[in-house]
Protein backbone atom coordinates (compact mmCIF):
# COMPACT_ATOMS: atom_id res chain seq x y z
CA UNK A 1 0.00 0.00 0.00
CA UNK A 2 1.29 3.64 -1.16
CA UNK A 3 1.32 6.14 1.50
CA UNK A 4 -1.85 8.50 2.33
CA UNK A 5 -0.49 11.92 2.06
CA UNK A 6 -1.98 15.07 2.53
CA UNK A 7 -0.81 19.03 3.43
CA UNK A 8 -2.60 22.07 4.51
CA UNK A 9 -3.65 24.88 1.83
CA UNK A 10 -0.86 26.68 2.15
CA UNK A 11 1.53 23.61 2.20
CA UNK A 12 3.70 24.29 5.10
CA UNK A 13 1.86 21.33 7.53
CA UNK A 14 2.16 18.03 6.03
CA UNK A 15 1.07 14.45 6.97
CA UNK A 16 1.45 10.72 5.75
CA UNK A 17 -0.60 8.12 6.80
CA UNK A 18 1.70 4.94 6.76
CA UNK A 19 -1.88 2.07 6.82
CA UNK A 20 -4.79 2.74 5.39
CA UNK A 21 -7.90 4.07 7.36
CA UNK A 22 -10.15 2.65 9.22
CA UNK A 23 -13.01 4.34 8.97
CA UNK A 24 -14.32 7.17 6.59
CA UNK A 25 -17.57 8.55 6.71
CA UNK A 26 -19.29 12.12 6.48
CA UNK A 27 -20.96 14.16 9.17
CA UNK A 28 -23.81 16.18 9.49
CA UNK A 29 -23.26 17.21 13.02
CA UNK A 30 -24.43 21.29 13.83
CA UNK A 31 -20.24 21.18 15.64
CA UNK A 32 -19.02 20.00 12.22
CA UNK A 33 -20.94 22.22 10.31
CA UNK A 34 -20.40 25.29 11.95
CA UNK A 35 -16.02 24.65 12.49
CA UNK A 36 -15.53 23.63 8.94
CA UNK A 37 -18.70 26.55 7.12
CA UNK A 38 -19.95 23.72 5.25
CA UNK A 39 -23.31 21.55 5.36
CA UNK A 40 -21.26 18.55 6.27
CA UNK A 41 -17.80 17.07 7.03
CA UNK A 42 -15.84 14.51 5.29
CA UNK A 43 -13.36 12.69 6.83
CA UNK A 44 -11.27 9.49 7.50
CA UNK A 45 -9.83 7.77 10.67
CA UNK A 46 -6.58 6.33 10.98
CA UNK A 47 -4.11 5.00 13.67
CA UNK A 48 -2.18 7.78 15.77
CA UNK A 49 0.62 5.61 15.54
CA UNK A 50 0.90 5.41 11.96
CA UNK A 51 1.00 9.31 11.51
CA UNK A 52 3.73 10.99 10.29
CA UNK A 53 3.26 14.77 10.48
CA UNK A 54 6.19 17.69 9.27
CA UNK A 55 5.93 21.59 9.74
CA UNK A 56 4.51 24.13 12.02
CA UNK A 57 1.56 23.58 13.80
CA UNK A 58 -0.53 24.69 17.07
CA UNK A 59 -3.13 22.81 18.90
CA UNK A 60 -6.66 24.24 19.81
CA UNK A 61 -9.05 21.60 22.13
CA UNK A 62 -12.56 21.96 22.38
CA UNK A 63 -15.51 20.33 24.08
CA UNK A 64 -17.50 18.03 21.90
CA UNK A 65 -21.41 17.23 22.02
CA UNK A 66 -20.09 13.08 21.92
CA UNK A 67 -18.82 13.26 25.39
CA UNK A 68 -15.10 13.81 24.41
CA UNK A 69 -12.74 16.10 23.78
CA UNK A 70 -11.22 17.15 20.51
CA UNK A 71 -7.86 18.65 19.97
CA UNK A 72 -7.51 19.86 16.52
CA UNK A 73 -3.98 20.41 15.00
CA UNK A 74 -3.72 22.99 12.73
CA UNK A 75 -1.54 24.86 10.69
CA UNK A 76 0.35 27.85 12.07
CA UNK A 77 0.53 29.82 9.00
CA UNK A 78 -3.20 28.79 7.27
CA UNK A 79 -5.10 27.61 9.84
CA UNK A 80 -6.38 24.41 8.37
CA UNK A 81 -6.84 21.73 10.56
CA UNK A 82 -4.91 18.75 9.28
CA UNK A 83 -6.42 16.07 11.87
CA UNK A 84 -8.28 15.76 15.14
CA UNK A 85 -7.27 13.80 18.15
CA UNK A 86 -11.42 12.58 19.45
CA UNK A 87 -10.16 11.51 23.07
CA UNK A 88 -12.77 9.37 23.40
CA UNK A 89 -11.11 6.76 20.70
CA UNK A 90 -8.17 5.15 21.69
CA UNK A 91 -5.23 5.79 19.29
CA UNK A 92 -7.22 7.12 16.55
CA UNK A 93 -7.03 10.70 14.14
CA UNK A 94 -10.05 11.91 12.38
CA UNK A 95 -8.39 13.77 8.67
CA UNK A 96 -10.84 16.08 6.78
CA UNK A 97 -10.65 14.53 3.30
CA UNK A 98 -10.24 17.45 2.15
CA UNK A 99 -6.79 17.66 3.08
CA UNK A 100 -5.84 14.72 0.83
CA UNK A 101 -3.63 14.70 -1.76
CA UNK A 102 -5.29 11.75 -3.64
CA UNK A 103 -8.84 12.01 -2.64
CA UNK A 104 -9.57 8.96 -4.11
CA UNK A 105 -8.85 7.82 -0.85
CA UNK A 106 -11.88 8.92 0.83
CA UNK A 107 -14.40 5.74 0.71
CA UNK A 108 -17.15 6.72 2.83
CA UNK A 109 -19.02 3.79 4.79
CA UNK A 110 -21.96 6.29 5.65
CA UNK A 111 -23.50 9.48 6.72
CA UNK A 112 -23.70 10.64 10.62
CA UNK A 113 -25.64 12.90 12.82
CA UNK A 114 -28.30 12.99 10.05
CA UNK A 115 -30.76 14.20 12.27
CA UNK A 116 -28.70 17.35 12.69
CA UNK A 117 -28.83 17.40 8.57
CA UNK A 118 -29.33 20.98 7.31
CA UNK A 119 -33.11 19.97 5.78
CA UNK A 120 -32.16 21.47 2.17
CA UNK A 121 -29.29 18.86 1.82
CA UNK A 122 -30.56 15.65 -0.55
CA UNK A 123 -28.45 12.54 0.49
CA UNK A 124 -28.93 10.50 -2.34
CA UNK A 125 -25.74 8.32 -2.64
CA UNK A 126 -27.42 4.97 -1.31
CA UNK A 127 -25.15 4.99 1.42
CA UNK A 128 -26.95 4.30 5.51
CA UNK A 129 -27.62 6.50 7.26
CA UNK A 130 -27.06 7.20 10.93
CA UNK A 131 -29.47 9.78 13.14
CA UNK A 132 -25.86 9.77 16.12
CA UNK A 133 -22.70 8.95 15.98
CA UNK A 134 -20.97 5.69 14.22
CA UNK A 135 -20.77 2.27 16.01
CA UNK A 136 -16.97 1.64 15.96
CA UNK A 137 -15.01 -0.93 16.96
CA UNK A 138 -14.77 -1.87 20.62
CA UNK A 139 -11.14 -1.77 20.22
CA UNK A 140 -11.31 1.87 19.04
CA UNK A 141 -12.94 3.03 21.93
CA UNK A 142 -10.71 4.16 25.18
CA UNK A 143 -11.26 2.25 28.24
Amino acid sequence: MKKIKGACRCGKFTYELNKPPVYAAYCHCTECRLRNSSPCTSFIMGLVNCLVVAGEHDLYSEASGSDSTLDHHRCSCCGTVLYTRVNKLENIVAIPSATLIDESVFQPVEHLWVQSKLPWLEINDGLPQRSGPPKLPAGLLSK
